[in-house]
């Protein structure tokens, strides 16, 4: 079986086009009762449901929530939330599966529908196609947009993973820091800022006035930028920025300057090893991770584990042996003793922690990694022919890793949704990082059809 309406996280889409609309938001809050019951044995399935500020959420939601009560389901609306309120909510009450109706970084044209188990974790791929497959099967049954389906007030839920993030920390955490912070526009222009401020955080602001059009418009994760200019009028000891849901986080020390993904990993697991709090010391990351990370970590005695691209793939390793801390480049940061699933909020107070921790400043902290030279490309492809059929890209890979060794990887992988072939390489000198490249890419020509 093949997925029709999901993609990498859930459905997402322009909203108002055949990807995305409230008919499918309706027959994905039938599915959603219909696989509680059939699949994991709720005959009376509550589901929580939150929504970033996009306009075009609240058609959603009362269209998801519709789905729900027209198979006999109840909905918990938590109204805006983060996407990690979402999954705290799931598993902080009796709903056997979550929604998080946003498209997290994208522009507020588009939006989504991303699930979770009851657990809070993403649901797992068996999960994922029998969500597919009933939203596929449900009939519109004539949705009305006129009818307003009941809900339940979640806003109680809302508060619990606000209070639940502050107790989570020592209090008055950040007294007398300064911080920048870029909310997106998004569903963290309330939540955030507030925590800071009760952990004693002087705190200044932007992207935190939503108006449904402006989610991640020139704020945000994707625009460094924002804090940059924010930091041109004033002095801070670092600043956050946040993605349109708040699962995601970047990170920028005294002097504004951008932290990459993968040193604040590595700041991280480095701290909790020493307090004795990284079991296995192991940090779980992604194969697209740089080796640089590896490099840093093993000075200090830590390991490793990568998986798949995704928080939902680093929070059910962790979960499966017993791992406390992972994330990816990207900045979605998943901090097991607190959240399954990627929380930029709870990442972010993490990170203040092991500054006030280390009594040192950002740049000196996270100064312990220093990414490998890395090439990273695509090329259209005619077909996406079995690797085990191209003799030459299979030999030039045996080669080059035998020849790189330690000191370098390859990530060579056709794209899920596209016709293209995805080429990595990494080494310790850009020399060698380039004569790989180069072996590599003419193998790929040699055995594909590039278009």
């Amino acid at each position: 079986m093949s997925l029709k309406y999901f993609g990498t996280d859930g459905i997402r889409g322009q909203y108002g086009s055949a990807v995305l609309n409230d008919e499918i938001a309706f027959r994905a809050g039938k599915a959603a009762v219909r696989v509680a019951r059939e699949k994991l044995s709720a005959p009376e399935p509550q589901i929580v449901a939150g929504r970033d500020t996009r306009a075009s959420g609240l058609a959603l939601l009362k269209a998801f929530a519709a789905g729900v009560a027209a198979e006999g389901g109840k909905l918990i609306d938590l109204g805006i939330a983060p996407t990690p309120c979402v999954a705290f909510a799931a598993r902080s009450s009796e709903a056997i599966l979550a929604c998080s109706i946003t498209a997290s970084h994208n522009p507020a044209c588009d939006n989504g529908i991303k699930f979770f188990e009851g657990s809070g974790v993403k649901p797992s791929e068996a999960l994922e196609q029998a969500l597919d497959d009933a939203v596929g099967e449900a009939s519109p049954d004539g949705y009305d947009a006129e009818t307003e389906a009941p809900t339940l007030d979640g806003s109680d839920l809302r508060s619990q993973y606000q209070k639940a993030v502050i107790a989570a920390f020592p209090s008055a955490l950040l007294a007398g820091k300064r911080v920048a912070m870029d909310c997106a526009n998004g569903a963290m222009s309330e939540i955030a800022p507030a925590v800071f401020r009760e952990l004693g955080a002087v705190l200044t602001v932007v992207g935190d006035q939503p108006d449904g059009t402006n989610i991640n418009d020139g704020v945000g994760s994707e625009c460094p930028e924002s804090l940059g200019a924010l930091y041109s009028t004033g002095e801070y000891d670092y600043g956050f920025a946040f993605d349109g849901d708040g699962d995601r986080l970047v990170m920028f020390d005294e002097s504004g300057k951008k932290i990459a993904g993968e040193a604040l990993l590595a700041a991280l697991a480095i701290d909790a090893k020493e307090r004795g709090e990284l079991p296995g010391d192991t940090l779980v990351t992604t194969v697209q991770s740089n080796l640089g990370l590896d490099a840093a970590l093993k000075e200090k005695g830590i390991k490793t584990e990568r998986t798949d691209v995704g928080d939902k793939h680093i929070a059910r390793l962790m979960l499966r042996s017993g791992f406390l801390l992972g994330g990816e480049e990207s900045g979605h940061l998943v901090v097991g003793k607190f959240a399954v699933t990627g929380d930029g909020l709870v990442a972010a107070v993490s990170m203040a922690e092991v500054v006030a921790r280390a009594a040192t400043k950002v740049s000196s902290l996270v100064d312990v990694y220093s990414a490998f030279p890395q090439v990273s490309k695509a090329f259209k492809v005619a077909a996406k022919t079995p690797f085990a059929e191209c003799g030459k890209i299979s030999a030039c890979i045996n080669k080059l890793e035998t020849d790189l060794g330690d000191d370098g990887r390859l990530l060579v992988r056709y794209s899920g949704t596209e016709p293209k072939i995805r080429l990595l390489v990494e080494a310790r000198t850009n020399e060698a990082v380039d004569s790989a490249f180069e072996e590599l890419r003419s193998a790929v020509e040699a055995d594909l059809q590039l278009v």
